[in-house]
Formats: C-alpha cells, sequence, structure tokens
C-alpha cells in the first residue's frame, strides 16, 4: 500500500524524535546545532498540517512522577536562572532530554507554546531539548516562543532562527558588594530601625514548614490580595498554595508576636531569590522594603554570592534601540503609563537595592507571534490557565539510572 510523502516525513521525524543528536559541545559549532536537530523546513510544515487536520489533542499534563522528576532536575541543575522554581508550581507542562537530566517548563495559549526560561538542569543537554521543543510544537501544529530569555540564551536563540524583542530588565544584588552603610542608604537602615522599634522579628524556617503555618500564611495572603486589583497570578509568579510553598525556605516578619508577613525563598548554589512576598499591613515591619531588605541580609550572612530581585516589566525600553512597534509600545507604556501599571515604580523600587541590570527578551518565529506570545504570556500569567487534562502523559522520559 502507498503510504505517500507524508508519511515518509513522519518516519523521518520519528527517527530524529528517537535517536537526538549528541550536544554540540564546541561553542564555535553550537550555533548550528538547532538546526542540525531538526528535519527540514517543509517536512516540518507538512507535520503541523497534518496535526491540525487530525485534530491533534494539547500535551498532557505531567503526572506526580514527572513533576517529582522536574524537582530532581531542578536540585542537581549546573544551568538554571532565578525563575527556575517556576516548575515547581504546577501549572507547566515539561519537554525533556533523552537521558531526563535537562527539562524545558511552558505553558499552552491558543496554538502558541510558550517556554519560560531556557531549560532547566545539564547545561550540555539545553541545545537538546531547545531542539525537541521546537519539533515537536512545529508537529502539533502550534508556534513555539520562549518568556524571559537572558542575554546569553538569546543568542542561542537567535542562532535557531527565532525573533526576539526587550521586555524588561532583570536585577540582581551582589551580596558580596551589598552594604547599609553611607548617606544613600539612610532610608533602608531606617526602615530596619523601626520595624525592630515596634517589636518587629525576622526568622527563616526551613522547607516545610508553610503546612504548620498554612492558616496564619492564609490569613496575610488573604488580607494582601484584598487590597490588589486582580486576583492570584500563575506561570511567570508562584501562587498562594501551602503545598507549593513547603518546597521553599519561608522567611517570616512577625510584630509583637502576630505574622503580618512571609515570602519563599529558594536557593541554589551560588543564588538566592524570593516568589512571593505577601504582608497583611504596611506598617512598620510590613511592606515589601523591610522584607527584601532582611532577605538580603540573610542570604549574604548564608553565603550567597547572588540575590535574583526578579523582572521590571518594560523597563529599559528605548524606542530608538528596539525593533519595531512592539519595543516602541513598549517603551510609550513605561514613560506614560505609570498610574495605570505601575511598571515605573516596580523599577523605581528595585534601584534603592543598587542591582546590576540586566536586559530579558521574548522571543518567537516572527514579529505576529512575538505579539501573540507577548498576550499569551499575560493571559496565563492572569490566572486565565487551561482547563487540566486527565490523560496520561506519553512525553515522559525517566532519568537515567
Amino acid at each position: 500500500m502507498r503510504q505517500g510523502p507524508d508519511h515518509d516525513a513522519q518516519s523521518r521525524f520519528a527517527r530524529l524524535a528517537a535517536n537526538p543528536p549528541s550536544p554540540v559541545r564546541d561553542a564555535s559549532l553550537r550555533r548550528s546545532s538547532f538546526h542540525l536537530a531538526l528535519p527540514p523546513l517543509g517536512e516540518l510544515k507538512r507535520l503541523a498540517r497534518l496535526s491540525v487536520l487530525r485534530g491533534g489533542r494539547d500535551p498532557p499534563w505531567p503526572c506526580p512522577e514527572e513533576r517529582a522528576a522536574a524537582a530532581q532536575a531542578l536540585a542537581s541543575a549546573d544551568a538554571f536562572d532565578g525563575d527556575s522554581f517556576l516548575m515547581l508550581g504546577g501549572d507547566k507542562r515539561f519537554i525533556w532530554s533523552a537521558s531526563g537530566g535537562c527539562v524545558q517548563m511552558y505553558g499552552l495559549h491558543g496554538r502558541t507554546w510558550i517556554a519560560m526560561g531556557a531549560p532547566v538542569g545539564r547545561a550540555c543537554e539545553q541545545d537538546e531539548v531547545v531542539a525537541a521543543f521546537l519539533s515537536r510544537a512545529a508537529a502539533a501544529g502550534a508556534q513555539p516562543a520562549w518568556h524571559n530569555v537572558s542575554p546569553r540564551f538569546a543568542d542561542r536563540l537567535r542562532a535557531a532562527g527565532l525573533k526576539l524583542a526587550k521586555i524588561g530588565e532583570r536585577a540582581e544584588i551582589d551580596l558580596a558588594a551589598f552594604s547599609l552603610t553611607g548617606k544613600s542608604n539612610r532610608g533602608l537602615r531606617n526602615a530596619l530601625n523601626q520595624a525592630e522599634r515596634s517589636g518587629c522579628t525576622f526568622e527563616v524556617r526551613p522547607p516545610g514548614a508553610a503546612l504548620e503555618l498554612a492558616s496564619e500564611l492564609r490569613g496575610v495572603s488573604d488580607a494582601w490580595l484584598a487590597r490588589q486589583p486582580g486576583s492570584e497570578l500563575g506561570f511567570s509568579l508562584g501562587r498562594f498554595d501551602p503545598t507549593y510553598l513547603a518546597r521553599f525556605h519561608l522567611a517570616l516578619v512577625r510584630r509583637e508576636g502576630r505574622l503580618i508577613a512571609f515570602s519563599n525563598v529558594w536557593t541554589h548554589r551560588d543564588l538566592a531569590t524570593c516568589d512571593l512576598m505577601r504582608f497583611a499591613d504596611e506598617g512598620p515591619g510590613g511592606g515589601m522594603t523591610h522584607m527584601q531588605l532582611r532577605l538580603l541580609l540573610w542570604a549574604q550572612q548564608q553565603g550567597f554570592a547572588r540575590f535574583d530581585l526578579g523582572l521590571a516589566p518594560l523597563a529599559g525600553l528605548e524606542a530608538a534601540e528596539m525593533e519595531g512597534w512592539i519595543g516602541r509600545a513598549g517603551a510609550f507604556v513605561f514613560q506614560h503609563g505609570g498610574a495605570l501599571y505601575r511598571f515605573r515604580g516596580v523599577r523605581d523600587w528595585k534601584n534603592k537595592f543598587a542591582p546590576r541590570w540586566e536586559p530579558v527578551f521574548i522571543a518567537a518565529r516572527s514579529r505576529a507571534g512575538l505579539a501573540r506570545a507577548a498576550l499569551g504570556v499575560a493571559r496565563l500569567t492572569q490566572g486565565r490557565r487551561p482547563r487540566r487534562l486527565s490523560f496520561e502523559p506519553t512525553w515522559f522520559r525517566p532519568r537515567a539510572a
């Protein structure tokens, strides 16, 4: 029986998936490794059309075993960034390297697959995972995109033929140089002294503490949410869930014994960062500044080298340096939309701590794809999560023994 060209394309694609190319270790060759790992573009287009015509389903949600494997890959990762812990949030799907030592987390918005940051795990397997993500998205008739891309990873995506647009800047503190001395830091010292005079105490509890403190934490979280214009966020941020918080160290501020603020803290190798930072009121010891100062001092005392303060959306955008309308629109919103979005306020607040700033990008196949990806990130972050699927995953490959 005649199988036709589409069957031949699928066969070649299946052979490639079963025998992925070895990672390219030589930096001079790494830029070409993505193209070596993909079938010809015509084959990918045919596979994409077949997927659409056949009504292919969305990729499945990970089972508990796969989520546990992702946590293990994160714990041993030598390739990671300040948002890698978001794979623990339960709202991401995963694509793996053949060995199970490197994983890409991603979300879905319509027919766009949006990867969150670079693959996490073994650095030597990142190229393999990127190639797998691109090919599987194409086979599903979806458009691939990356959110929260660092300059180092941006070069790899450019080499893979993706377009990039700057979406903001990430702040990072050099803890070896961090100090509260000097006239410029008088306001920060006053925040600490005022909290101490008001009977505030600070402590960091080990992972697991969130479960026994769930009732107190929920009270603080509910009070914080009541003051916000929206509801719980997700995808590019964590959500309040005691089971999720129990995976992290937990920073607590009490005023005269009553819990008024908390933050979950992720540490890995030389890096520390926090996710949720919630407070019941903005009195002495409440608010973000006191908690952030305490976290910086704690991380410094624990011997960490860096503290990641996260992304300041739209920060550092200048129309002259941006490609097309996306950059110009972002620069306009940052300059003139502060009353509504408070983007400038985020950067100004983080500047209190004298961080280093690094550009952050979004990546997609085309400029229209960049716009779709930006919209998708906004929708996913706002908590408009797709319905969880009931069927079991088929793409999970267990870690090698």
